[in-house]
Parts: structure tokens; C-alpha cells; sequence
């Protein structure tokens, strides 16, 4: 929601949206200090979950030094660094998002130290799988689980922008999928639920896209407004677009939003 309008809030309130949990993003442009990491960590935090609350919606957060951000040194070194004096406030309810964007050692490097702190302070994590190269994303994630010795942690880990590349993988590591929709591009609403009808149900959630880019904060209820229209019944429906993000969430203490 860094990047959104107060307009945007206010689609999302009259859509039925409740809550939301943002992940720690791209800037949209280079990144010149640690400074500017933290004074966005501290806009998450401070200023997005108050304007959230005018609108009625409840707002935590993940914290990370995003993929796309990860391979400038000294920079992305320092910013974890200071990132310890965030993670433990009141609103963070996750490390993330963490992963690839390109794939190279200096995201491998930052994933795996970011996913050390997960650990060492019993978080959840969202990782995030490239945009191209998925395949080779998922493939290289796994193999970073196994051997930090996280595959009986899975249940707290979620990995995000899956499709049809990767789902199967995802699942049958037993973390959960999240399906990031956007209007155009990547994974379309269309997409989704076709995923949603090959795989079912469990550990899968709709996750909306609101970036720089050609992006939609409503895709959650237009997934629903779909999957309707192709003969889901209620509770499937609110299974991918609500429940299912509540029970990964609802891991975290700090996470007190209920339904």
C-alpha cells in the first residue's frame, strides 16, 4: 500500500476487506542509504497501519530487505542489520518478502541470513519466487530448506507468486501457496482459479497485487466474484480468499485481528 492512494483504501473498505498484511517491497528506485530502509519499515509500521484504520481495515506487516533489493554491499548488509530494531514491534507479523528476483549468490546470501533471523525469532516467512525462472526458483528454495534443516518448519512458511510452474512443488513441501493476481500480467484471475480447480483447496490463498506497476488491491474479491461465477460455493470461496490466509497468519502472537 506504499505505493496506493487513500482512494485505493477506500475500494478496499467498501469491497468487504477487513484486514491486510503487506510485505516489505521494492522502493521503485535504487536505494542510496540503510536510511531509507528504515524510515520505509517505520512508514509500514506507523503511518500505513493508521491510515488503513480510517478505513476500517486492520494492518500488520513483514519485514525484509526485499529480493529486488538484496544485492547491493555494503547496503543490503547494513539494512539487515539495522532491521533488528524493527522486527520485534507490535505490527510484524512475518520475515518477508525473502527469495530470488534474478537469482544469483548475493539474494542467495541475504535469503539465507534473512531466514536465520525467522528462525531465531520463531516467525513466519514469506518467500518470494522470481517472475521468470520460476522453475529454477522453486527448485533452488528447496534446496536451501533442506539443507538449513527447515522442512518440518513448512507449516510456517508461505511462498508466494506461484503458478502453474511451481504449485505442485510448493504444496507437497506442505507450505502455503500464495496465488499473486494481478489484471494483465503474470498470474491473471482467470489462471488462478484453474490452479484452485487442479489442486484444490488446502494451503492455497489469493493474495492481491498493488505495486508501481499495472496492479489490482481488489484482486481478492474479484477472485471471489469468479470463482462464483464458475459454480464455487461459499465456503470454497472464502477458504482461497479468507480462511486460509487467517490460519497461516494466525501463527504469528502478534497477529490479534479475529473475524
Amino acid at each position: 500500500m506504499y505505493s496506493r492512494t487513500t482512494d485505493d483504501y477506500e475500494s478496499m473498505s467498501k469491497a468487504g476487506i477487513e484486514v491486510i498484511v503487506q510485505p516489505s517491497f521494492w522502493l521503485g528506485s535504487p536505494r542510496t542509504s540503510v536510511g531509507t530502509f528504515e524510515d520505509y519499515w517505520e512508514h509500514m509500521i506507523s503511518f500505513e497501519t493508521q491510515r488503513s484504520k480510517e478505513y476500517g481495515i486492520d494492518h500488520y506487516v513483514c519485514l525484509s530487505v526485499n529480493p529486488k533489493e538484496s544485492t547491493v554491499r555494503p547496503l543490503a548488509l547494513d539494512a539487515l542489520e539495522a532491521m533488528s530494531k524493527y522486527i520485534d514491534r507490535e505490527r510484524v507479523v512475518a520475515i518477508g518478502e525473502i527469495g530470488y528476483n534474478v537469482i544469483n549468490e548475493l539474494e542467495d546470501e541475504l535469503f539465507q541470513l534473512q531466514l536465520d533471523i525467522a528462525v531465531d525469532k520463531k516467525m513466519l516467512t514469506m518467500i518470494h519466487l522470481p517472475h521468470v525462472n520460476k522453475k529454477d526458483g522453486i527448485e533452488r528454495t528447496i534446496s536451501v530448506l533442506k539443507n538449513k534443516n527447515l522442512m518440518d518448519m513448512t507449516n510456517k512458511i508461505l511462498i508466494d507468486h506461484n503458478t502453474e510452474e511451481t504449485i505442485e512443488k510448493t504444496l507437497e513441501l506442505g507450505c502455503w501457496a500464495g496465488l499473486t493476481v494481478y489484471p494483465i500480467t503474470k498470474l491473471s484471475p482467470s489462471r488462478a482459479i484453474d490452479i484452485i480447480e487442479k489442486n484444490g483447496l488446502d494451503k492455497i490463498m489469493i493474495n492481491s497485487s498493488a505495486d508501481w506497476g499495472v496492479s489490482d488491491p481488489l484482486s481478492v474479491p474479484l477472485v471471489a466474484e469468479e470463482m462464483k461465477k464458475r459454480g464455487f460455493g461459499m465456503n470454497d470461496i472464502e477458504k482461497v480468499t479468507f480462511y486460509n490466509a487467517f490460519e497461516f497468519f494466525k501463527q504469528s502472537t502478534k497477529f490479534q485481528w479475529r473475524p
